[in-house]
């Protein structure tokens, strides 16, 4: 007396999915960890763009308006 042939098709499903979660896990985290130094540099210089007061001038004329 074994085990139900659907139930091992059930198990089988519920491995593969585990498996699939854990794959996307690790592959989220390594993007994460991968590119955590560009997405810093990233925000501290926007970070800078904003408090600059500079730039605000700068921002607004970026995409003059055409005169002619």
């Amino acid at each position: 007396m074994g085990p139900k042939p659907g139930s091992d098709m059930k198990m089988n499903a519920i491995r593969s999915g585990i498996v699939v979660l854990g794959a996307l896990a690790f592959g989220y985290l390594s993007i994460q960890i991968g590119f955590k130094p560009y997405l810093e540099k990233a925000q501290n210089q926007n970070a800078l763009y904003e408090s600059d007061p500079s730039s605000q001038e700068e921002s607004s004329s970026a995409f003059p308006e055409r005169t002619s």
